[in-house]
């Protein structure tokens, strides 16, 4: 018996390693089915978050998204926690998306093939959806009070010399809706963006900022984006004579002085194909209005390529004859 304490510790170790070499078999075979790609339903419990202008921005879904989707083993236990339990998930969902129930009021319906981008950004790029079970989803929607203002960008731009800012900057929103108390709303007129600077400015201007927040308000947007068109000009000069319109018969009305001098701007690559001048009207309407019998001359046509005008005098006296 006294080799029988050898042939114990040699079974000892075999055993020992016929265990790891059974883990390492079932770790290397677990590793390679796990790698492999397959196809799965999944389910999920869907709240969005829209920006839909006069509703709150979340809502959740009754009903049940399920889609079928290729993806590594590892990635599906990820993302889905058994074949029967739907896992919870938050998705954005631009309003444009979302479509009204006919007759269900605050009822709103998004189809699921429109919801591809936002499932990827919410899922990530480890699996892919193939097709869905689910057509579409519904959510209930809660109003809010709101206010449609405009956006005011808040800018210091100062140019190249014989360049310009053209008059019409493109903001994206132009217009943001504004949540908030009643007593707040009313004294509300605009939305305005933090201030932009620019020097020496001699091309167009692209970018993103942020809009100011509104104390005691939410706003349906927190940056906006811009276009500012920066233009070389050439500024061109022409006497013109004020038109007198839409004064009624019987009645001549008399200008003082009856022209003027106008300055104004255009494109430097379209000044040579100018061939019009603006044309100032006085109106007998403004002239009824007035007290003092002085007024404004407005811009009645002008070359369309026409950017800005100064005109020389701002205003004329008006003198009513009866015929």
């Amino acid at each position: 018996m006294e080799g029988s304490p050898k042939v114990l510790r040699r079974l000892g170790n075999d055993w020992v390693a016929l265990l790891i070499s059974l883990f390492l078999a079932f770790s290397v075979w677990f590793v390679h089915g796990m790698s492999l790609k397959y196809m799965v339903p999944m389910k999920f419990n869907v709240t969005i978050v829209t920006d839909l202008e006069g509703y709150a921005g979340e809502s959740v879904n009754d009903d049940v998204l399920v889609i079928r989707s290729t993806g590594t083993g590892f990635s599906i236990v990820g993302l889905r926690r058994s074949a029967n339990v739907a896992r919870n998930i938050k998705l954005n969902v631009p309003g444009e998306k979302l479509h009204r129930v006919a007759d269900e009021g605050d009822l709103f319906e998004v189809y699921t093939r429109d919801l591809t981008e936002e499932l990827y950004q919410a899922l990530g790029s480890s699996v892919t959806i193939n097709s869905f079970d689910t057509e579409k989803l519904q959510f209930r929607l809660t109003q809010r009070i709101h206010k449609k203002v405009p956006v005011v960008l808040n800018s210091d731009i100062d140019c190249k010399s014989q360049y310009m800012v053209a008059p019409d900057i493109e903001l994206k929103p132009d217009s943001v809706a504004v949540y908030g108390d009643v007593s707040i709303l009313e004294g509300i007129t605009h939305a305005e963006t933090e201030k932009v600077s620019f020097y020496n400015a001699a091309s167009p201007l692209d970018g993103k900022v942020r809009i100011k927040p509104l104390r005691g308000t939410e706003l349906s947007a927190s940056t906006v984006e811009y276009h500012i068109d920066v233009v070389r000009y050439v500024e061109l000069t022409a006497e013109v004579s004020f038109t007198p319109i839409g004064v009624p018969a019987g009645v001549n009305m008399v200008m003082i002085p009856a022209s003027g001098t106008v300055r104004y701007r255009v494109p430097y690559a379209l000044a040579g194909s100018v061939d019009t001048q603006p044309v100032f009207g006085v109106y007998y309407s403004d002239f009824i209005a007035s007290r003092s019998g002085v007024v404004v001359p407005k811009l009645y046509s002008a070359p369309s390529s026409m950017i800005s005008y100064e005109l020389e005098p701002a205003s004329v006296e008006c003198v009513v004859i009866e015929l």
